[in-house]
């Protein structure tokens, strides 16, 4: 079990490293925000921060400066203008497509070594560990 323990730890290293190459003009927290804003639709500012497992104080300091970076958009939800509904702006989109684009490259140059079969291999046990994690998690 150690060395799983080493494992995590090292590979959460290796890929927040990646991320954070990817990332230019915002922070890994910020594109992980804005990949879970495209990933749903016009979703609140809760709703958002409880998918992220995010502090909502933490999570809004980090919404006002992507808005103000002119990345993402608030608006208040019609039936309730408590709520704050968020979407990414066209300027957002493209960040978001950049980094998704250059962490692609640097994984598909991580496994270039590897044969497709040793790939597909990696891919599938990684969707399991996901869906094992997310299970155990909700």
């Amino acid at each position: 079990m150690e060395q799983l323990l080493a494992t995590f730890h090292s590979l959460n290293g290796e890929l927040n490293k990646i991320h954070k190459e990817a990332c230019s003009e915002i922070s890994v927290q910020q594109s992980t925000i804005m990949h879970e804003i495209q990933s749903r639709n016009e979703p609140s500012m809760q709703e958002t921060a409880r998918g992220l497992g995010m502090d909502i104080t933490t999570f809004s300091r980090q919404v006002q400066t992507l808005v103000n970076g002119g990345y993402v958009k608030r608006k208040p939800y019609p039936g309730d203008r408590r709520i704050q509904i968020l979407s990414l702006t066209d300027k957002g989109s493209k960040k978001v497509q950049q980094v998704d684009a250059d962490i692609l490259k640097q994984m598909k140059e991580a496994l270039a070594s590897m044969g497709e079969f040793e790939q597909e291999i990696i891919v599938q046990s990684l969707r399991q560990l996901h869906r094992i994690l997310g299970k155990n998690s909700g």
